[in-house]
């Protein structure tokens, strides 16, 4: 726990339940099986209490019945109660160790005042590994929240972190090909169809192409600590190649022949293509190389197979993993990464959301498809991202359901404390 103050505050916020309740000095409604920070709420002053007549004796108020619980005890009951609904809703989705899983995330949840909703949480964290937390990606994100080194480092994150040449390799790839994927989606569109209405939307692709083409490349310099002084010269060598390949499109796009646009178009391929591949096969062996030492300190650790540890002592085998290997094994520091990491993709996504967006959405897309992507989708670079679109709806889908298995209990503790209230 975070202490009693951080406990009573998330009780109140139980009980602003669509206008069930509202309390004096809170801002706003709390949407049911929602677990939202409340607002500040101000005591009310208190009342001059009146002397004592001559010759009568005020009794103290009797103390509370040991029968009745007092707002900390029911707010923790409440809590224990809605992470074992929680955890039974994860487990009719094929979640491994939902009660485990809840719990380790309710808790980052409830020690961060600005934290998303812990329905949210929950949904990226199923989405992303359906609670296999010691899971490695072939895009080399690790954990419970599947962090990438850049991302846990773009949260300040602490603890040990496993980089290897490869990893930067394969990052500087990724970042490096998507300016030319923008030149050969713009050349593609003019050899699709050359009429002026074309020639207009290249001209506005183009602007996008370059108004996005460092996207994602200060990423790069959280990796710092890891990287050589070749790494940085390739990096600066990426940016300057791409921005010489926009600036030859540019002439191509007011009045280029087909001839010309074909070869261009051709050429940036290849070395798109070519950036992809070095990309995969990077963090391939990265994946690979992580995996097999993961493993064999398993084994060596606990003298069982690999296999069975990571199936019957997922939890524990993280925390050692995190303190010898990599902090992202780690589900206590995952849990607190994945709140803020959502932080700020929320924030992003507020800030790019068009109006009616579905910000729930956008922030899923964000977390599963970066800003780099996202951004190149909605400027009409990316036709769209059928990966990231689906697990976008399965993120708010899950969302929806355990919204909807809290909604009871939160409609009973409203009226619980509203009765307490009162009295």
């Amino acid at each position: 726990m975070c202490g009693e103050d951080v406990l009573i505050r998330r009780l109140f916020s139980f009980v602003l339940v669509s206008g069930l309740l509202m309390v004096p000095g809170c801002s706003r409604d709390v949407r049911v099986g929602t677990l939202a920070k409340p607002a500040r709420v101000t005591a009310p002053v208190s009342e001059p209490v009146e002397s004592s007549p001559i010759g009568v004796r005020l009794e103290p108020p009797p103390p509370p019945s040991a029968a009745v619980p007092t707002l900390l005890e029911a707010g923790e009951k409440d809590f224990q109660k809605r992470e074992r609904a929680l955890a039974a809703e994860l487990a009719k989705m094929w979640t491994r160790d939902p009660e485990r899983l809840v719990a380790v995330i309710d808790e980052a949840s409830r020690c961060d005042q600005a934290s998303p909703p812990v329905s949210l949480l929950l949904a990226i964290a199923h989405a992303e590994t359906n609670g296999k937390i010691l899971d490695v990606s072939e895009a080399g994100a690790v954990g419970l929240a599947q962090a990438t080194p850049i991302a846990y480092r773009q949260e300040k994150s602490v603890g040990k972190l496993f980089v290897t040449p490869e990893y930067l390799t394969g990052a500087r790839a990724y970042l490096a090909k998507k300016p030319l994927g923008d030149a050969d989606t713009i050349a593609t569109l003019l050899l699709t169809r050359d009429d002026p209405r074309n020639r207009k939307r290249a001209r506005k692709l183009l602007k996008a192409a370059y108004d996005l083409r460092t996207e994602g490349f200060d990423e790069l310099d959280l990796l710092e600590p890891y990287a050589t002084k070749t790494f940085k010269q390739r990096v600066r060598y990426a940016d300057r190649h791409s921005l010489a390949v926009l600036r030859e499109l540019e002439p191509l796009v007011a009045h280029g022949n087909r001839k010309q646009l074909r070869v261009f178009r051709d050429r940036t391929r290849i070395e798109y293509r070519s950036l992809k591949a070095t990309q995969v096969t990077a963090w391939k062996s990265y994946q690979d190389t992580l995996i097999e030492l993961r493993d064999t300190m398993l084994s060596s650790h606990y003298g069982m197979p690999a296999n069975r540890v990571r199936n019957e002592r997922p939890y524990e085998a993280g925390e050692y993993l995190g303190e010898n290997l990599d902090a992202r094994f780690s589900s206590k520091a995952m849990a607190t990464f994945l709140v803020r990491h959502l932080e700020r993709k929320t924030s992003e996504a507020r800030a790019l959301a068009a109006n009616g967006q579905d910000v729930d959405k956008l922030t899923a897309s964000l977390y599963n498809g970066g800003s780099h992507n996202v951004k190149r989708m909605l400027a009409g670079l990316i036709t769209s991202l059928p990966e990231t679109q689906r697990y976008a709806i399965k993120v708010h889908n899950t969302m929806r359901r355990l919204n909807g298995c809290l909604g009871p209990i939160d409609t009973k503790v409203a009226s619980a404390v509203t009765k307490r209230i009162e009295n």
